[in-house]
């Protein structure tokens, strides 16, 4: 029997929210940074403007996969549509991914080709800009976070924005104390290696994203927090009804979080008792902040136990 506990319909709103005013922050932020890279010349901002406006894309699809997903099963999907959600954080993941590896190529062309003049005045204002607004936005996000992946890896990456716009900074500041010194060549070099530098930076969450992604989809088992609390709710629940052998399978999906769980009874067991179990068991599983996809199945006789 399988038991689901829906997703308030509020909290997908929320998501929906979060998402969407990441989204308009993304839009100003993006065109700010694209203008002021061409006007400048600076390769780091136009990185920054790009990367940002890669986001944009990334938001809106998903907006659409949080739309999806809360419209919960239908006849044609009849388990929901939660593989969307690690999905389109894969594609974010990939997507991020490659713009990296695109300024990188770009980046060592030009210290090959002697390197760029860092950018000053409007370089500078954009700088504090794109670490102000980033880390505002990902405090702001922060709040939700812990219960959207969708949001979390929203978040992620304004952090990393915001680590960017702090690298910005420091190297203009650097540029500006070797001007007139014997090192003044160097200051040509800081732009392209910073972007090699915050692509290197920039490379960890990605690949983070593409390790969940992997797991869920292929219905792997979930991480220790998630499987831990789970074990000891399922070992309180055996420890409260005498049960004996069982056989427990778990893997989380977007959301959902699915528990089977197979138990060795006496040929006496009831309905009744088998009803108990699977309630107690819900009740303590469904403190989890995740949808919670219970299957419970007693027999008198061992099965083959994968």
């Amino acid at each position: 029997m399988t038991t689901e506990a829906g997703g308030v319909l509020d909290e997908f709103g929320r998501e929906r929210r979060a998402l969407g005013l990441s989204m308009a922050y993304g839009m100003v932020l993006a065109a700010i940074g694209i203008a002021i890279g061409v006007i400048t010349g600076s390769q780091i901002i136009l990185f920054d403007g790009f990367y940002t406006f890669l986001g944009i894309g990334l938001s809106w699809m998903a907006i659409r996969v949080s739309i999806l997903v809360a419209s919960g099963p239908t006849s044609r999907y009849p388990f929901g549509r939660e593989a969307l959600v690690p999905l389109i954080i894969g594609v974010e993941a990939v997507a991020l991914l490659a713009t990296c590896a695109y300024a990188t190529f770009n980046a060592v062309l030009s210290i090959i080709h002697g390197g760029d003049t860092l950018a000053s005045g409007w370089g500078v204002g954009y700088a504090v800009v794109s670490l102000i607004v980033p880390t505002g936005v990902w405090w702001w996000l922060r709040r939700f976070a812990s219960d959207s992946e969708l949001v979390r890896a929203e978040a992620t990456q304004w952090l990393t924005g915001g680590v960017l716009g702090s690298a910005m900074i420091i190297a203009y500041i650097a540029a500006h104390l070797l001007i007139g010194t014997s090192a003044a060549r160097v200051a040509h070099y800081l732009d392209p290696s910073l972007v090699i530098l915050a692509c290197l930076v920039f490379v960890a969450p990605p690949l983070r994203m593409i390790h969940t992604t992997f797991i869920e989809l292929v219905e792997g088992s979930p991480d220790i927090d998630l499987r831990g609390p789970a074990n000891d709710a399922v070992n309180e629940v055996v420890a409260q009804f005498g049960l004996g052998d069982r056989h427990l399978r778990m893997t989380k999906i977007g959301r959902k979080f699915y528990v089977e769980l197979e138990f060795i009874v006496s040929p006496s067991w009831t309905a009744y008792q088998s009803d108990q179990v699977r309630n107690a068991l819900f009740a303590k599983l469904d403190q989890l902040p995740h949808d919670i996809w219970l299957t419970v199945e007693f027999t008198a006789q061992r099965s083959t136990w994968a």
